[in-house]
């Protein structure tokens, strides 16, 4: 299975405010965003995290080095409150699954081709209105403050991806 995850901000106290997530300290944000994690994926599974997963570099080393017991494979895109130390793989992926074509990053705004899907993070669940554009339900925030399914603060499946597709 592939997952999909944005904006953790481990180790950002102000977070819990800032989006008001049910959290009384960053212990505990870190601790229920990681074992959430662990719930949903699997050994054979890929995850792709779309940037600002932790503002620390022992703090994202830690955390990754935690999801990556978890599954078999875990890529790091950068955000703009990635600790500048980490090991990233990069500002943007593309894949292509099920005949459709996936390009991911962190920020909505990046320029991305025709009939192809954009998943990203950095919204936090507030929309960003970009100029008119027929592939504007082709653009997806998969960060943990959005709601899938109706629960957040999950990573997000292709397969949700792909059934929120089918129902545009």
């Amino acid at each position: 299975m592939i997952w999909f995850t944005s904006d953790w901000h481990l180790g950002h106290d102000n977070i819990i405010r800032y989006c008001n997530r049910p959290w009384r300290s960053v212990y505990e944000m870190n601790s229920v965003l990681l074992a959430n994690a662990n719930a949903v994926l699997r050994p054979s599974d890929t995850l792709y995290v779309m940037g600002d997963f932790a503002l620390q570099r022992d703090t994202f080393e830690s955390y990754a080095a935690s999801l990556r017991m978890f599954c078999g494979a875990v890529y790091f895109l950068r955000g703009n409150h990635d600790a500048k130390q980490a090991k990233i793989d990069g500002l943007a992926m593309e894949f292509k699954h099920n005949k459709r074509h996936y390009y991911l990053c962190h920020y909505p705004w990046q320029q991305w081709r025709p009939n192809t899907v954009m998943l990203h993070g950095h919204c936090h669940d507030n929309p960003i209105p970009l100029p008119s554009d027929p592939r504007q339900h082709m653009r997806f925030d998969v960060g943990v403050d959005t709601e899938w399914n109706g629960r957040r603060y999950y990573p997000v499946s292709i397969e949700q991806i792909e059934e929120r597709i089918n129902g545009c």
